[in-house]
């Protein structure tokens, strides 16, 4: 049985801390993540600036896998270097 794909919306009111992106519009996770990616190495900043590329209060999801069969759900990525070594 195949997944729902995990989904992502901005919340209208952080619109402008994401340039290229609309408010209240449901898309793929990963397009979103990639977007944004895009924009910051584009612009010479830093991912993370809320200490998550994609900020849990910036942004509505839904779909993917349940909570339960994520590993790690609220784990940053650098938390899970930093556990590895």
């Amino acid at each position: 049985m195949e997944r729902p794909v995990r989904e992502a919306r901005l919340r209208a009111e952080y619109v402008k801390l994401y340039p290229g992106l609309s408010a209240n519009v449901w898309l793929p996770a990963s397009e979103v993540a990639e977007h944004i990616i895009a924009v910051v190495r584009h612009e010479g900043g830093r991912l993370g600036a809320h200490g998550r590329m994609m900020a849990e209060d910036h942004f509505e999801f839904r779909g993917g896998r349940p909570p339960a069969d994520r590993s790690a759900r609220n784990e940053r990525r650098e938390d899970r270097l930093t556990e590895s070594r």
